[in-house]
């Protein structure tokens, strides 16, 4: 509920965030931790991104992408090379 409150506010324009590989994502203080305990290391830990585990996993989508070629919309392909060109950056 916390990530889709964020998301709401973010379209109503009174949420910030922050830009990444995968696109604008909620920094720890755009997002409400009223009754839990969770720090802003641990926020940094699970949002942090490991650029050589997403190219092992993206070279599996590879895969995955030739197999359904013919099955697979374009855009599927289009989001996928854009994200490769990120990552890369």
């Amino acid at each position: 509920m916390r990530v889709l409150k964020w998301m709401l506010d973010r379209i109503e324009g009174t949420a910030g965030g922050t830009e990444n590989i995968f696109g604008l994502t909620p920094r720890y203080e755009d997002l409400k931790w009223d009754g839990l305990e969770f720090t802003q290391a641990q926020f940094d830990r699970i949002t942090s991104i490991d650029k050589a585990a997403w190219e092992a996993e993206l070279k599996l989508h590879a895969e995955l992408f030739d197999k359904l070629k013919y099955h697979l919309p374009a855009e599927l392909a289009s989001t996928k090379a854009a994200l490769e060109k990120r990552l890369a950056a």
